[in-house]
């Protein structure tokens, strides 16, 4: 990995298991969440009807039943993945609880896993 790209990468991402993936809810669709980040998600879909150029008002709803108000915005397509910003950060405190439970369901996941 470059620097620029370690720049890049400079907040924790949480990977979700299958069955354990939030859900992004906007008023023009619903997708899983594959990993997490206080800035930005990356969502599982091959296409999306959100915009690059306006925020779109969302819910991140997570296995627990947390609800998190948001706002979203595209930033780019990879394959099958979409990757969106975050217009109201998520706060490390949910992102390490998300990992502390999933971590204490499934252990720690194996190097051949990342």
């Amino acid at each position: 990995m470059s620097e620029s790209e370690a720049n890049r990468r400079s907040l924790f991402r949480l990977q979700f298991p299958l069955g354990e993936q939030p859900l992004l809810v906007t008023g023009l669709e619903e997708n899983q969440v594959i990993e997490l980040a206080e800035k930005s998600a990356r969502l599982d879909a091959k296409s999306t009807k959100l915009s690059s150029e306006d925020w779109t008002p969302g819910v991140l709803k997570l296995k627990t039943g947390m609800e998190i108000q948001t706002t979203v915005k595209l930033s780019r397509i990879e394959d099958d993945q979409i990757i969106v910003f975050l217009g109201s950060n998520i706060t490390q405190k949910v992102i390490i609880t998300e990992q502390r439970r999933l971590l204490a369901k499934y252990g720690k996941p194996r190097p051949q896993d990342s």
